[in-house]
């Protein structure tokens, strides 16, 4: 389900953007689950308690916290959910660019460009969810753009998600079998118990070893060498022909 947070500190203006916003994407059979708030505090705490929001709506000029420095503090705890700016205040539209913010509405502007941009971040959003893992536990929701996982190794009851580009690992409470249920299975493939790895970033089998694009080395189980192999080159076949 899509969820929507809009902070806004006037109560008209937050009215407005809600039914508006509903309205949309009702028109498109999509039914949101969306939070409301009257100041950035709120919507920090809410995120602080393991809120999670693919989609935002900021005023900019509000008490205690502006939109700016509160799309800041949210591209820090949410680095992949979309951001729009409905305002009065067009001077802020250059920073807004600089932010990485996916629309600026101006309020006087509202019902003509509202509809466009929810409907297209709604599209953007669609495309990633198909194209990423959901990691939701008790301290961090996120999605992980499924190529740049590298493999999913075994440690006590958890899965580690080692990723391209990052030296922490993020660790998920879920057998490996589960995780390996809700990802495709013409990239991912089991290679021994203890992993499952991404079939993009396999660079070479040396004798029953797997080397990924990272340099890392990964032991494959003989039972699955054979099998594995099979697998890498029906991928490798099907990107060249593709």
């Amino acid at each position: 389900m899509l969820q929507i947070a809009v902070c806004d500190d006037e109560p008209a203006s937050l009215q407005k953007i809600e039914a508006e916003t509903k309205q949309c994407l009702r028109q498109q059979n999509i039914f949101p689950l969306l939070s409301v708030f009257t100041n950035g505090e709120q919507l920090l705490f809410a995120l602080e308690d393991g809120a999670f929001f693919d989609l935002l709506l900021l005023d900019i000029e509000m008490p205690q916290i502006s939109g700016m420095e509160l799309a800041r503090q949210i591209h820090q705890k949410l680095p992949d959910a979309l951001i729009i700016f409905v305002t009065a205040h067009f001077k802020y539209a250059v920073d807004a660019y600089e932010l990485d913010i996916f629309r600026y509405i101006p309020k006087n502007q509202l019902s003509d460009r509202l509809t466009h941009a929810v409907t297209d971040a709604a599209a953007v959003l669609e495309t990633q969810s198909a194209q990423s893992y959901l990691i939701s536990s008790q301290n961090r929701m996120e999605r992980i753009p499924l190529k740049n996982i590298l493999y999913i190794s075994r440690e006590g009851k958890n899965g580690v998600f080692h990723i391209r580009g990052q030296n922490e690992t993020v660790r998920l409470r879920k057998p490996l079998a589960e995780i390996h249920a809700d990802l495709p299975k013409d990239e991912f493939v089991f290679i021994d118990r203890g992993y499952i790895v991404n079939l993009r970033h396999i660079s070479s089998i040396v004798h029953s070893d797997c080397i990924l694009t990272d340099s890392s080395r990964l032991p494959v189980a003989q039972s699955r060498l054979s099998g594995l192999k099979r697998r890498l080159n029906l991928f490798w076949s099907s990107k060249i022909q593709g």
